[in-house]
């Protein structure tokens, strides 16, 4: 598949996804501990901190991936509350997502956001993608894999 077309599939992928971020009901929580802010993958438990008003994810062994997010940060939430882990080709994914209004008045925001896979044992942070829009829920597959060459 050429660079070309993969960029055209990500982007489709991407724009379809926020269709369905728009559609959640999870309204945008003022609160920070309202986020899910930590998550179980392959039964090791990895955490999202603040460093220097960015988002970093605390690994088991205690050393952090840099995510080049803005604090706050948080999972996508799933309907229990909780972190939603998206499972494909038996890979779990996650996104972290960084939300932030436009203006107090205004349903208006803008997010950034990347996907983060645990494959073969090794954390793999995503693209950053940003949108215009006030992402919240799980969102679809596709926003979870079309981010990484499988």
């Amino acid at each position: 598949m050429s660079k070309h077309l993969r960029i055209l599939l990500l982007m489709l992928g991407m724009l379809t996804s926020l269709c369905v971020y728009a559609e959640s009901t999870p309204p945008l929580a003022t609160d920070k501990s309202s986020y899910p802010e930590q998550v179980a993958l392959a039964g090791q438990t990895y955490i999202l901190e603040s460093a220097r008003r960015a988002c970093i994810l605390r690994k088991p062994d205690q050393s952090v991936l840099t995510l080049d997010i803005p604090s706050p940060c948080h999972f996508s939430v799933g309907k229990d509350g909780q972190a939603h882990v998206e499972i494909f080709q038996n890979v779990p994914i996650v996104m972290v997502l960084h939300v932030a209004p436009v203006a107090d008045s205004k349903p208006e925001c803008r997010s950034q956001y990347k996907a983060i896979r645990l494959m073969k044992g090794q954390l793999e942070p995503s693209v950053l993608a940003q949108s215009a829009s006030c992402l919240r829920g799980v969102g679809d597959q596709k926003s979870y894999t079309a981010m990484f060459d499988w």
